[in-house]
């Protein structure tokens, strides 16, 4: 008997554990994006005048399974973000007359969220 106590106190104790670092990770993820997506708006390309596609940054929740996760996305323009992270071909009626200069802005604000979340994690588990 005393094993099978001993077996129901250790599981339950996982349990807890499992359940204390699910809330952990999404409450973490939720806030690294919250602060990606500020990131974003204040790094984005501005048009004089403009600026809907800096504003046009969210975060919206993704459920997988147990685990909450989050998509940063551009609601206004999300077709812009390819173009003018990488740059592209600038095409007229007669052709092709050169590129574009690529405006990374992404790529630095995933690779500062990645770090902040690693650490975070780190930290409160």
């Amino acid at each position: 008997m005393r094993t099978d106590s001993i077996e129901i106190q250790l599981s339950d104790i996982m349990d807890e554990y499992s359940e204390e670092v699910q809330e952990v990770t999404s409450e973490t993820i939720q806030r690294i994006a919250n602060e990606t997506v500020q990131t974003l708006k204040s790094t984005s390309p501005k048009k004089p005048g403009g600026g809907a596609y800096a504003r046009g940054w969210a975060v919206k929740r993704a459920d997988y399974g147990t685990v909450t996760g989050v998509i940063v996305y551009n609601r206004t323009n999300g077709q812009l973000t390819h173009l003018l992270e990488n740059g592209h071909i600038i095409r007229n009626q007669s052709g092709t007359y050169g590129r574009t200069q690529a405006i990374p802005h992404i790529k630095p604000a995933e690779e500062q969220a990645t770090r902040e979340l690693m650490n975070e994690l780190e930290k409160n588990l």
